[in-house]
């Protein structure tokens, strides 16, 4: 019993003396200073955050007013460049759908006609379906015209859509007897195999490939190296051929073009070309890849906004 009442005490005493010191911190001068240094933490963030928030409504309306330049300087630049100039674009990679469109809103603004619109698959690179691109590159070789059968399967299966696109262009030049029909059939059958998806409205001129950043990073360098070819491929063929990216990336689309033999000598990048301001570039890119030049553009060192 005694022991009992001696814990009591103990523990009365422990909750007194804890009451005591809360009230002697709650009170007094030791109160004040730590009162007065929380009120001065919360007035610096507070200032902070003013502070922040006027510099990001600044950068809005800088923002405002870059994107009102642009779409004013678009208005001058771009109208006449591609007059008469029917293009496809060609998405790979899984771009944003809006950035493809505002991107061909851009092409119609500077005078082309949007002639086709074609998504290349992912069986087109995907590992899995080796065999299967193996086996429809064997079937339709020998339908195509100037091309070696023995070349590698994607090689075949991009003269198979170039010449689906450009009948009687390229390596096919002056065979019209048959190329429109071929045409029809070539692009039947890549969409009945699931590599390509989309519409041809017409005869094609040119070409944009809006290449975005893939969905798998293990892939992507060996995807985007298909994708090169394929560009290198259609060039041969088309007037011009641009490739429009987002960002920069690691193994995307552009930086392959660059390191193909073929495709880099043929080919013109725009990096960031899916963005708000290099859209403008990538009509004027394809105007002067049509005339003659290849080059690089974008942001960074080494290369340059506009033509």
């Amino acid at each position: 019993m005694m022991k009992d009442f001696r814990y009591h005490v103990v523990s009365l005493t422990a909750v007194f003396l804890a009451l005591a010191i809360g009230i002697v911190m709650g009170s007094g001068p030791l109160r004040t200073a730590l009162v007065g240094e929380q009120d001065e933490r919360i007035a610096q963030l507070e200032d902070d955050l003013a502070v922040a928030g006027d510099d990001l409504a600044a950068q809005r309306d800088e923002a405002v007013a870059g994107e009102q330049f642009a779409d004013e300087s678009a208005a001058t630049l771009l109208p006449g460049s591609l007059d008469g100039v029917s293009t496809a674009v060609l998405t790979v990679a899984q771009p944003r759908d809006d950035d493809v469109t505002a991107m061909s809103e851009r092409l119609v603004q500077a005078g082309s006609t949007i002639a086709g619109e074609i998504t290349i698959g992912a069986a087109w690179t995907d590992p899995d379906q080796a065999a299967f691109r193996n086996s429809l590159a064997s079937t339709l070789a020998p339908d195509l015209v100037g091309v070696d059968t023995d070349a590698a399967p994607t090689t075949v299966l991009a003269h198979a859509l170039a010449q689906a696109l450009m009948p009687g262009a390229g390596p096919a030049a002056g065979d019209d007897e048959d190329s429109a029909e071929r045409a029809r059939l070539l692009m039947e059958l890549l969409t009945e195999a699931e590599m390509v998806s989309g519409t041809v409205a017409g005869d094609v001129d040119a070409v944009v490939m809006a290449a975005g950043p893939g969905d798998n990073a293990d892939d992507v360098s060996t995807a985007s190296a298909a994708y090169a070819d394929l560009s290198g491929v259609l060039a041969e063929y088309a007037q011009g051929v641009v490739v429009s990216s987002g960002i920069d990336a690691d193994g995307d689309v552009p930086s392959a073009v660059q390191n193909s033999p073929t495709a880099s000598a043929l080919v013109t990048t725009v990096v960031t070309g899916l963005d708000y301001y290099g859209r403008i570039t990538t009509p004027l890119a394809l105007a002067q890849n049509i005339g003659g030049e290849v080059a690089g553009f974008g942001p960074g060192d080494g290369r340059r906004m506009l033509p």
